[in-house]
């Protein structure tokens, strides 16, 4: 097996979403000031006063909290194929005369087509299948249902924002009786983000687009998820990633200036 070097030059998405998103998580505080309340994302949700101003600014906060996890944890779990990946590709040329070279190879090569899958194949739960199948980490158990049920609406909510899709909400619950029509398909599609807005904001997903505090909220939810799964031994690229979420304040200025390395 041989063993190349590539010189490559890489920019970390994740983190200049993270710089974007701080601009208009700052937009959304200017516009929700309280007087006589210096952080206003601690009051409680019922005492805001809703705005159609914010569903724009909230749209595209959300687009950008999924790309900013599923990113990060992608690049987490890419990491530490390569660190393996690394190690067996060194344990395969120690023992390119002995017998069980071909298995090391082979494992490496099955590694490596595995790393190319989760780098080039996206979607989130392709990303919570991959993190079960190769770290052993149920995404989805880490949490409290309900708030996994919040993490995993924020991707129902990203493809319909990703894709300019129409949001439609039924004004009246529909039956079976009603299968196979457009709104009962969305019925199906968004009733756990339904039933999560109605619990967190006492509102429909529409009515909840335009709270002040609606990506803080999912941000939160985001960071919760970041810090459990934290530790002080992750390759250094992913652990800078999520780093600068478990750290990141809404609606504060968290970064200076980007400066691009030459």
């Amino acid at each position: 097996m041989e063993k190349n070097q590539f010189t490559f030059m890489q920019m970390n998405t994740p983190s200049h979403l993270l710089y974007a998103y701080d601009e208009l998580a700052l937009t959304i505080k200017k516009k929700a000031r309280m007087p006589d309340v210096d952080d206003i994302f601690s009051v409680s949700y019922d005492k805001h006063e809703l705005n159609g101003a914010f569903i724009g600014l909230n749209l595209a906060l959300m687009n950008m909290n999924a790309a900013i996890l599923e990113g990060s944890l992608r690049s987490l779990l890419c990491e530490m194929i390569q660190r393996n990946s690394e190690s067996l590709g060194e344990h395969s040329r120690a023992n390119a005369t002995k017998s069980e070279y071909l298995v090391l190879t082979r494992s490496y090569d099955l590694l490596k087509r595995f790393q190319e899958e989760v780098e080039f194949q996206g979607g989130w739960e392709k990303l919570k299948r991959q993190y079960k199948e190769y770290l052993g980490i149920n995404l989805d158990g880490i949490l409290d249902k309900e708030k996994t049920s919040g993490i995993n609406s924020i991707f129902i909510l990203r493809n319909v924002a990703a894709h300019g899709t129409s949001y439609i909400i039924p004004k009246d619950t529909l039956t079976d009786d009603d299968k196979g029509t457009y709104p009962f398909k969305w019925q199906s599609k968004t009733q756990s983000l339904t039933v999560y807005t109605q619990k967190i904001f006492r509102s429909d997903v529409l009515t909840a687009f335009t709270h002040p505090c609606f990506a803080y909220h999912y941000m939160d939810l985001i960071k919760e998820l970041i810090e459990c799964i934290f530790r002080e031994d992750l390759p250094p690229n992913a652990k800078l990633l999520l780093d600068n979420i478990r750290s990141y304040s809404f609606g504060y200025r968290n970064f200076g200036p980007v400066v691009l390395e030459k």
